[in-house]
Order: structure tokens, then C-alpha cells, then sequence
């Protein structure tokens, strides 16, 4: 078969999807979705998935699907038949995709491959089924080894896998009723802001948050004003013309002679030395 024609698709980004192979029974019908491989661990990486449902009357003469419900005796036997001489430990942990909650197992190989098994059953709860609704069930099994691949990086393609397949039959829906409307839904003292999640629905959006000024912050600098001007000292323009000598000294460390200047009206004679009027 065509890529195209998947039940399922692996996440954007891969892993790529190499083949389809699909089987069909009179009461299911199942593929296996062969991924691209980088490892050298025995086996093919494959997303196997299976549809529980009215297969139409062109497969009555095919046999039966067994359906057996995931048990941990069932999954260890399918992990020693895709992991040959691989130890596999299984997750203690709860965890869930958009489908509902799935299990996994991790490992790693002797060529130092890490490699992943996850399973996953798709089934409306029983209190929710009847002859004419919610019927059907979706089995997922999940094969992965890759060289270069961490355990997160494996578990990612569980969590972001899409089922695009459906039996075309009135009734048939293992994904159970949908989830019923919030009780706050039209209500009052509920207000309900655009792109928030319902956990933020306290914190406004950022069209709606008041507005204040913006603070820009520069560097400082020395800014001159009048006041400032009078009171620092203005270094004077470099002269210009020629260079007048400083008068010197007769001999070194002799102090300088000083220099008398006569007032008006003063007259010096070499006797009498200076007189004035």
C-alpha cells in the first residue's frame, strides 16, 4: 500500500514510514507500519495498529482477529519476540497521550542502540458503550531502535503519533463522548479572555494589560549649563606667535633677582637711592 493510505502517522520530523502492510479479518483490520531504522539491532521498527470494528461484508470469508486485552504476560512475550537478546525494563510511571494513557518499555541493545516498546488500547468506557454508540476498539503497538536516539526522543514519537483512519460505520467511535462543557461556560463572574489557557484565566492578555510609559534608560553624561559654565575653569586657547624665553638664573640655585618697579613720581639716584615726591 501507498504511505498515504496509514492508519496512523508517526510525528513530523519522523521517523519515515518505509512501507504499509495491511491484513484484514472479518471483524478487524490491521497494519503494520513499517519506520525507517538507523539501528543494528535484529527487527524492524514498526507501528502496528489495529481496528476493532464493522469491516463491511467483503471480508466474511476471512478468518477472525483474536482480540486479547494488553496483560503483562502478553506484552513480555511480544517484547522477547521484537527484542531478541535485548533486556527490556518497563516504565513505573502513569502516563498518557492525546488518546489516553499507554505504557512503555526501554532497553538498550549490545551495539549500544536504545530502544523502545510502547502499547496502547483506545476504548470508550464501558458505562458509555451500547449496541449503537461508542463501540469499537483501537489497539497500538510501538517498536523503535534507534542509534542516535535518546529514550526521550523515542517516547516523543508515542506521545505525537495521529490516527487517521476510521471505520465508516454510524456508532463506531473508541474515543468515547466527548468531554462535557465547562459548568463556567456562560456563566457569570467567569470572564473568559482571547489565547488564554484555562489555567493562566487569571493573568490578562497582553492587549488588555493597562498601560503605563515606558522607562528608557541611557548612559549618562555630563551635560554643561550656564551656572556650570561661570563656575569651572575654561582652559585658554593655545597661543600663537613666537616663543619668549623665561628669564634665567645666573647660576644654578641662586634665587632670582626681584625685580623693583618705581611708582610715579619717584626718581632713583645712585646716593641718595630711591626718593619720591
Amino acid at each position: 500500500m501507498s504511505n498515504d493510505q496509514a492508519f496512523a502517522l508517526p510525528p513530523p520530523g519522523g521517523p519515515a514510514i518505509v512501507n504499509v502492510i495491511q491484513h484484514h479479518f472479518n471483524n478487524a483490520v490491521r497494519q503494520d507500519i513499517f519506520l525507517f531504522t538507523s539501528a543494528s539491532t535484529p527487527g524492524q521498527n514498526v507501528l502496528r495498529i489495529s481496528f476493532f470494528g464493522p469491516v463491511g461484508l467483503d471480508y466474511d470469508d476471512q478468518k477472525s482477529m483474536s482480540y486479547t486485552a494488553i496483560r503483562d504476560s502478553s506484552i513480555a512475550s511480544e517484547m522477547r519476540h521484537e527484542f531478541p537478546g535485548v533486556v527490556m525494563s518497563r516504565s513505573p510511571y502513569y502516563v498518557q497521550n492525546n488518546y489516553g494513557p499507554f505504557g512503555y518499555a526501554t532497553g538498550r541493545s549490545r551495539t549500544g542502540d536504545t530502544c523502545l516498546y510502547a502499547w496502547q488500547q483506545i476504548r470508550s468506557n464501558a458505562n458509555s458503550q451500547s449496541a449503537f454508540q461508542n463501540r469499537g476498539t483501537i489497539q497500538v503497538r510501538l517498536r523503535l531502535c534507534d542509534a542516535h536516539s535518546t529514550e526521550q526522543q523515542l517516547l516523543g514519537v508515542m506521545y505525537r503519533y495521529t490516527i487517521t483512519g476510521t471505520f465508516p460505520a454510524e456508532g463506531w467511535n473508541p474515543y468515547d463522548a466527548p468531554p462535557k462543557i465547562d459548568a463556567s461556560l456562560g456563566g457569570t463572574e467567569s470572564p473568559i479572555y482571547p489565547g488564554i489557557p484555562s489555567s493562566n484565566a487569571s493573568q490578562l492578555p497582553p492587549a488588555l494589560q493597562p498601560q503605563t510609559a515606558p522607562v528608557i534608560y541611557r548612559q549618562a553624561t555630563a551635560v554643561s549649563t550656564p551656572s556650570a559654565a561661570r563656575q569651572q575653569p575654561v582652559a585658554a586657547s593655545s597661543p600663537t606667535g613666537p616663543i619668549v624665553p623665561l628669564p634665567t638664573t645666573a647660576a644654578q640655585g641662586a634665587k632670582p633677582a626681584s625685580v623693583v618697579v618705581p611708582g610715579p613720581g619717584c626718581a632713583t639716584t645712585a646716593a641718595e637711592g630711591t626718593a619720591c615726591k
